[in-house]
C-alpha cells in the first residue's frame, strides 16, 4: 500500500545522512563541473574535493541544478512507493531548480508539488524537517504549504567567510573587493533575505574573534528565536572553529538540539573553506 505524501529535497539542503533517513526524505543530487572532470554532488565529491582542488591549481568550477529530465526519474521514482509529492526547492534566484522541477513536475497530473524555499543550505533543511514532521502528523499538501510560506520568512540563513576568494571566483565581488577584504581582514557575512542573496555586512580582523562576534549578533533577540533546533553548518572548517561557534550559539540561546552539518560540494564551491554559520527560525 502506497504511503500518502513524500517530502524531497535538493542535495544542497545539506541535511545529515542520517536526519534524510530518519524523516524518509530522499534529495537529487547537483553537479559540479571542474577542468577535470563532472561530478555529483555528495555522491562523487564532497566540500574538502572542492577546496583540495582549487589549493592544486585548479582554476574553474560552476555548478548546475540536475536537468527536467532528470527529476522526472527522481519523481516517477518515488511516486512507485508514493501518491504525492512536495519538492522542496533551493531559491529560485540562486539555481534554475526550481524551474527545472516544475517542468518535471506537469508530467504527473498534479501528483508533483514544487515549493520554493527561499532559501539554501539547512535554510532549506528547516523547512523539509517540519514538512516531514507534518506529514507524519497527518497533515495534507495544503496545510503543509500553508505553513511552510508562513515558516519561509521567520527561517535565518547566513554565513561568515573567512575572505572574498570563492565570491570573487563565482562574479559575486569584483577583484578590488575581494583583494581588499584579503589585505585588510574582512570577512564577509552573507544572507538570505526575500528569496535573494544579500551581503549582510562584514568584521574585520582576526576571524577566530569574527566568528564569535557573528554568532552573538545573529542570535541576539533570544526570545524571539525558536528553540527548538539550531543548524551550525560549515564548509571544511576545523573541529575547534565548529566547537567555537556552537559553544558561543548555546551561551546566547538554549537551543533543544543543535546539528552540526557540513555543506555540499555546490554550497562549498560558492563560498570556500571556513566558512560556518547558525540557521534558525524566529518565532
Amino acid at each position: 500500500m502506497k504511503k500518502k505524501i513524500c517530502i524531497t529535497s535538493d542535495c544542497v539542503c545539506d541535511l545529515p545522512e542520517k536526519i534524510l533517513e530518519e524523516y524518509g526524505v530522499p534529495v537529487i543530487y547537483f553537479y559540479i563541473h571542474t577542468d577535470r572532470g563532472t561530478f555529483k554532488d555528495m555522491d562523487e565529491i564532497t566540500a574538502g574535493n572542492i577546496i583540495e582542488y582549487f589549493e592544486n591549481g585548479g582554476q574553474y568550477i560552476s555548478t548546475n541544478a540536475p536537468k527536467p529530465m532528470e527529476y522526472e526519474d527522481f519523481f516517477a521514482g518515488v511516486l512507485e512507493n508514493y501518491d504525492e509529492i512536495l519538492h522542496i526547492a533551493i531559491a529560485n534566484s540562486l539555481s534554475k531548480s526550481m524551474e527545472y522541477a516544475t517542468l518535471a513536475s506537469e508530467r504527473f497530473s498534479g501528483k508533483v508539488h514544487v515549493f520554493d524555499s527561499g532559501h539554501l543550505s539547512t535554510g532549506i533543511a528547516h523547512l523539509v524537517i517540519k514538512a516531514a514532521e507534518m506529514v507524519k502528523e497527518g497533515n495534507g499538501y495544503e496545510e503543509i504549504v500553508e505553513t511552510l510560506t508562513h515558516m519561509r520568512n521567520k527561517v535565518s540563513t547566513s554565513f561568515i567567510a573567512e575572505n572574498a576568494d570563492y565570491l570573487y571566483r563565482n562574479r559575486r565581488v569584483s577583484k578590488l573587493v575581494k583583494n581588499l577584504c584579503t589585505g585588510l581582514k574582512i570577512h564577509p557575512i552573507l544572507a538570505m533575505k526575500k528569496g535573494e542573496m544579500i551581503l549582510k555586512g562584514v568584521r574585520i580582523g582576526s576571524y577566530k574573534k569574527a566568528v564569535v562576534k557573528y554568532v552573538r549578533k545573529e542570535l541576539k533577540n533570544a526570545d524571539k528565536i525558536d528553540k527548538r533546533r539550531l543548524f551550525v553548518t560549515h564548509s571544511d572548517c576545523t573541529v575547534k572553529m565548529i566547537a567555537r561557534a556552537k559553544n558561543t550559539a548555546l551561551e546566547r540561546c538554549q537551543f533543544e538540539e543543535v546539528i552540526v552539518s557540513r555543506a555540499s560540494a555546490t554550497i562549498s564551491s560558492n563560498c570556500g573553506a571556513n566558512t560556518i554559520g547558525v540557521l534558525f527560525v524566529r518565532e
